[in-house]
């Protein structure tokens, strides 16, 4: 493939990966993923394995978050409590603010990735809690909560080299803080999920920023 079509596919994906940061809803998340595909099949024709497993496992971060979305938002459709159902904004990835991505002379994914979980200690911390419970949600609850940690720690172990090993102790920290603040009593299963699914996204999309970092820095590499 010329170095005129690489740039033209990365451009592409870099323009389906800002639309789906400013409109995380479900079509835009499917337009994204299908962007991934195209580009991971390239990277396998170019035989680039090493950016080929960065695009998998962003492909594979945004389905968990897709699938997690539409999950809680079923939930939220058959929710006989008013008060839970409230919590379930699925638009609401504010706390995902890191738009600048995209536009940052020299972005720190490790640095977006711990401004995230602050973010997070900061939305627990700004709820106001409501009582009550839900045998369903708590179950899924806690058989998401183990993935999003591994998942948020893989995402750290990842900048194992380009960042020292305080700054992957202090993500440690972070990630055992955050999870630990959703143990304490009083926090609702609707708040814990919502915050769950704003985990998922921040895992997908700093592997998303992650690969066009590394796209941008090869593609004319390619030919």
């Amino acid at each position: 493939m010329p170095p005129e079509d690489a740039n033209a596919l990365v451009e592409s994906y870099r323009t389906a990966f800002r639309e789906c940061l400013s409109d995380l809803r479900p079509a835009s998340l499917l337009k994204l993923r299908g962007e991934l595909q195209v580009v991971i099949r390239w990277l396998d024709v170019q035989k680039q394995d090493s950016l080929q497993a960065t695009g998998e496992a962003a492909v594979d971060a945004l389905s968990r978050f897709y699938q997690f979305g539409q999950e809680i938002g079923g939930f939220a459709a058959s929710s006989r409590s008013a008060g839970t159902a409230s919590y379930f904004d699925l638009a609401s990835v504010g706390v995902l603010a890191i738009e600048n991505i995209l536009t940052a002379e020299r972005p720190s994914l490790m640095r977006f990735l711990m401004s995230g979980l602050s973010e997070g200690l900061m939305f627990l911390g700004s709820r106001q809690y409501i009582a009550g419970s839900d045998a369903v949600l708590l179950a899924t609850y806690r058989a998401h909560a183990i993935v999003v940690q591994d998942a948020l720690w893989s995402l750290a172990a990842d900048f194992r080299r380009p960042e020292s090993m305080d700054s992957i102790r202090e993500a440690r920290g972070g990630i055992d803080a955050l999870f630990a603040k959703f143990e304490e009593p009083g926090v609702p299963l609707g708040t814990k999920l919502v915050l769950l699914h704003q985990l998922y996204g921040l895992v997908a999309i700093v592997r998303c920023a992650k690969l066009l970092e590394d796209l941008g820095t090869r593609a004319n590499a390619f030919g």
